[in-house]
Formats: structure tokens, sequence, C-alpha cells
């Protein structure tokens, strides 16, 4: 009888343990986090500059969710690129300053863009230069409080 009634509670412990692993894993990743801030979608198209030949204009558009629940101010925004790419900038600096604020729960897009010079170079050359706008620099601003 004892040990029935040790199996029976063993086997209601494993069951309790079963159900706990199968909850925790079906935790939503969009929850509100406590850092949170990621890029939704990220878009970029090549185009020959209108003024001038030679210059090809690298567009690109992100779409930021700020999965906290605290509002931030989106300060400044810089694509990431190599380092071939940084020597065939036009302007060297393609920080965008946003100053905007994000709610909590919330997206917002960014559109920016930055010109190349790739004189000489073919549609072919271009795009072997493999330009990838993927990640991005981005500074924030939030106003934090002590717990109360």
């Amino acid at each position: 009888m004892k040990n029935q009634k040790r199996s029976m509670i063993l086997i209601f412990l494993l069951m309790i343990l079963a159900l706990s692993g199968c909850i925790s894993r079906s935790v939503k990743t969009d929850e509100i986090v406590e850092d949170g801030l990621i890029i939704n979608s990220i878009s970029f198209g090549l185009g020959e500059s209108e003024e001038n030949a030679g210059i090809t204009v690298v567009t690109y558009n992100l779409n930021l969710r700020n999965r906290t629940n605290k509002s931030i101010i989106l300060n400044k925004v810089e694509p990431i690129i190599s380092k071939d790419i940084q020597e065939r900038l036009i302007d060297r600096s393609i920080k965008l300053d946003i100053n905007e604020r994000v709610d909590g729960n919330s997206s917002a897009p960014v559109a920016g863009n930055f010109r190349l010079d790739t004189k000489g170079l073919d549609k072919e050359g271009i795009i072997n230069l493999n330009i990838n706008v993927k990640e991005f620099n981005i500074a924030i601003e939030q106003v934090i409080g002590m717990n109360e």
C-alpha cells in the first residue's frame, strides 16, 4: 500500500514537472520585456543618383519595435557597413538624427539613405560590392525611476 502511494505521488510529481516544462516553452516571444528594442523588418534598395552618374544611392527602411512598457527617445540611427563600403562613401557621416519618442509596446518606421562612389563599375560590379544593410547602431534615451 505504501509503495503504491509513493508510486502515485512520484507519477503525479513527474506529470507536474512535464507540464511545467511545456508551459515554459509556450511563453510568447513578443511579450513585454525589460530590454526589448528590436528590428521587426529591414529593406534596402540601390539606385543611380539623378544628379551624378557614377553615384549609387542606397536607401533603407526599418521598423523598430519597443517591446518594453516604457517610452524611449530614439536619438540616432546609423547603418553598420563594411570597411570597403565605408571607403566609397560620398558623405562620411551616415548617422540619422531622429529625436522621436517611441511609446512602450509600439513600433516606429525609420528611413534613410547614403551615397556611394561607384564610378567605373557596371551593374554587376555594384552588385558584387555586396552592399548589406542589416545591422544598425542605435542611440536611445530612457527615463527610469525608482520602483515604489
